[in-house]
């Protein structure tokens, strides 16, 4: 069986010994180490990046992929097009 890296973790030791010493034993140190661990990792969910795999392909001898940014609008390009909605929405 294959030993899983998060036990090993110092971060993931915090957190548990943050539910059995501070919320199942009563040690106020431990529960506030560990709501801070379990609080940091939530933060980190909830607004980290999210990577989203759009496509998977082998690519044979000779091919190649290219990949472009897609620039982000101008200022006067949102408002531009904020406008352009706001006539669609009301031509209605």
């Amino acid at each position: 069986m294959a030993r899983r890296p998060g036990l090993l973790s110092p971060f993931a030791f915090v957190r548990r010994m943050g539910i059995y010493r501070g919320l199942l034993g009563g040690s106020r140190g431990w529960l506030y180490a560990g709501g801070a661990m379990w609080g940091f990792r939530l933060i980190k969910k909830l607004f980290g990046k999210t990577e989203k795999t759009i496509a998977l392909e082998k690519l044979k001898p000779g091919q190649f992929v290219r990949v472009e940014a897609i620039p982000a609008p101008t200022r006067r390009q949102r408002k531009a097009a904020k406008r352009d909605r706001k006539a669609a929405k009301h031509s209605r």
